[in-house]
């Protein structure tokens, strides 16, 4: 990873500051999604822990773009969590490719989500991929 943007200054402030700040938010929204009792509070500060966390990862230079198709299945994740607040249990198939567990084996899973080892993997190879791009 290129470390230039520890020089770089946003709007006067350094960069660093500016991540260590949204790395700090993010945590925060993350306790906060431990701590609340209403699923849709819930919801809202795991959206804000992960747009705090891609707004570092974007600041640090770790990837270029997201694709349109990524922020389409968070969406349509978020929209069914929502559409569906009384069942929050675990799913059997991968969010992703949409296979059985008894096809792909073991799930990591996640309130309503799950993700097999595969995309997992795919998913790791396309951030190392957009990471290089730069």
């Amino acid at each position: 990873m290129d470390q230039d943007f520890r020089k770089k200054l946003f709007r006067g402030a350094k960069i660093e500051d500016v991540i260590m700040e949204l790395e700090k938010l993010s945590q925060l929204c993350e306790e906060k999604t431990k701590n609340s009792q209403s699923l849709e509070r819930q919801r809202f500060y795991e959206g804000m822990a992960i747009a705090y966390t891609t707004v570092a990862l974007k600041l640090k230079g770790e990837f270029d773009y997201i694709e349109p198709k990524v922020i389409d299945e968070l969406y349509h994740a978020v929209e069914k969590n929502l559409t569906n607040t009384v069942h929050t249990e675990h799913v059997d198939t991968c969010s992703f490719c949409r296979r059985s567990k008894d096809e792909v084996g073991e799930l990591a899973l996640g309130p309503g989500v799950s993700i097999c080892g595969e995309c997992l993997k795919f998913g790791e190879e396309v951030i190392k991929a957009n990471a290089h791009k730069r």
